[in-house]
């Protein structure tokens, strides 16, 4: 891991960015070649391990630290302490790391120092199959050309702290180089996503919250708690039919002052409306998808007549265009933004161009919320809430 002591100034970051650039990148995804194991038994494992379920790529077993004694990552894979690991599989495995709350060089280092040989994050592994997968988090930047320097370049300089540019380019180490650079100053945080204390401290207590991208209302209910129950109203937009069905029972069991402020549109956020091609029934992975069999109906965020004064957006690789159809919203209403980065080339400069041509007189940030290139958020808060700091 590259640990730099000082966060960046505009200048030092160009010169940070011309690094990244001038060398040539030689990463690239991993298949699976060997019995497969997986390295943690959390959210993400688990995710995991039902996206090799449908590939049908058999799992030996999970590894994790805080497993207890007869644990199970499904019915038929059991998880065990690493310790409890044959040296023969750490020698002949493949173990891919299922973690991005903690660094993966860490992680990797670790398990090297107890014989394991083939390491990969999940994410390296599951790129493989993108053709079969609607998950795209482990994209590879590739090479970048001259326009997409330039751009990044003035993005750099666009932001509105010098933390944003560390996390631009700690987010930028990864998706060229698979590198980790680590900011001293700039802390990779998984505990404040999408409610960073710029974002709170231009909250008010008449806030119009959109959520686009719901799943099951985990965002809602933290937004309910960082207000305290004190908003307007709550729009809830969620396209995937299962994750609809578990957002509406979870809504009705809210007391009926807050429930009666929530709204919910079953439907996806796109440039245009109209149907698209969309993957049901992935969970957090199900997103619009040309290749997809079933479809949904889309909307513009015009079309939603919600006065929004903040909006989240994750929509696994659609926010470019959602944002997009939301031109006129934007600018007449200026809400305080959260926008996720991470699932596709998007992130790297278009994302946040788009927000600085469309919404002048913000203040832009990104921040960090987890490893492996994941967890990457632009907020754009408007100068008129909090002023300028």
């Amino acid at each position: 891991m590259t640990s730099i002591h000082q966060l960046p100034t505009v200048a030092t970051a160009r010169e940070l960015l011309w690094q990244l650039t001038s060398s040539h990148s030689t990463v690239c995804h991993q298949p699976v070649n060997k019995p497969l194991i997986l390295y943690g038994s959390g959210k993400l494992g688990r995710m995991a391990g039902e996206l090799f379920r449908r590939l049908g790529i058999p799992i030996a077993y999970a590894v994790d630290r805080a497993c207890r004694t007869g644990d199970r990552l499904f019915d038929n894979i059991p998880v065990i302490r690493p310790e409890a690991a044959d040296q023969i599989d750490r020698e002949t495995c493949l173990i891919a790391v299922c973690i991005v709350t903690a660094p993966y060089e860490l992680i990797r280092d670790e398990l090297a120092a107890m014989g394991w040989r083939h390491i990969f994050p999940v994410y390296d592994v599951l790129d493989a199959y993108r053709d079969r997968l609607p998950l795209n988090n482990g994209w590879f930047a590739g090479a970048l050309k001259d326009e997409d320097i330039n751009q990044i370049d003035e993005i750099l300089a666009g932001w509105s702290d010098d933390w944003s540019r560390a996390a631009h380019l700690q987010f930028l180490a990864w998706r060229l180089h698979r590198l980790e650079w680590k900011f001293d100053r700039a802390p990779v945080r998984t505990d404040d996503r999408y409610f960073i204390e710029p974002v709170r401290r231009a909250l008010g207590r008449q806030e119009y919250f959109l959520d686009a991208g719901a799943h099951h209302g985990e965002v809602i209910q933290r937004w309910l708690t960082v207000v305290q129950n004190q908003c307007e109203g709550v729009m809830a937009v969620e396209a995937d039919r299962d994750n609809v069905a578990h957002l509406t029972r979870w809504a009705a069991a809210l007391p009926r002052e807050i429930r009666e402020r929530i709204s919910i549109r079953a439907c996806a956020l796109a440039e245009e409306r109209g149907e698209k091609r969309y993957n049901h029934g992935w969970g957090f992975s199900s997103r619009i998808d040309p290749r997809a069999a079933e479809s949904v109906c889309a909307l513009r965020l015009d079309d939603l007549d919600f006065p929004l004064t903040f909006g989240k957006i994750h929509l696994e690789g659609g926010e470019l265009d959602a944002l997009r159809g939301g031109t006129e919203t934007l600018r007449r209403y200026r809400p305080i933004l959260a926008i996720t980065t991470y699932h596709n080339a998007d992130g790297l400069w278009r994302i946040p161009r788009f927000l600085m041509e469309t919404l002048p007189d913000y203040r832009y940030f990104m921040r960090l919320h987890g490893w492996c290139g994941t967890g990457s958020v632009v907020y754009a808060v408007p100068n008129e809430r909090g002023g300028v700091t």
